[in-house]
């Protein structure tokens, strides 16, 4: 098990040290949208449920922006 995790943070390092603008970009775009936009929104619900549902979004977007970058490292 601890191996899992092991190679998931050495992964991780790899793919924020070879592709760091990508992951940047990606974390910047994301945290805008967690921020910013229910800020403009007057509807409460909206406002509360909004930044849960962006960063659901930015871990699915992550994971497979990760799985792309890592095939590309290992070919």
């Amino acid at each position: 098990m601890k191996d899992k995790y092991k190679k998931f943070f050495k992964d991780d390092y790899l793919v924020s040290r070879s592709f760091p603008w990508t992951v940047n970009l990606t974390n910047f775009f994301f945290l805008f949208l967690v921020f910013m936009v229910p800020l403009f929104f007057q509807d409460q619900t909206m406002k509360q449920t909004l930044p849960w549902v962006f960063l659901a979004i930015w871990g699915i977007y992550y994971f497979f922006l990760r799985k792309k970058l890592l095939k590309k490292l290992n070919d």
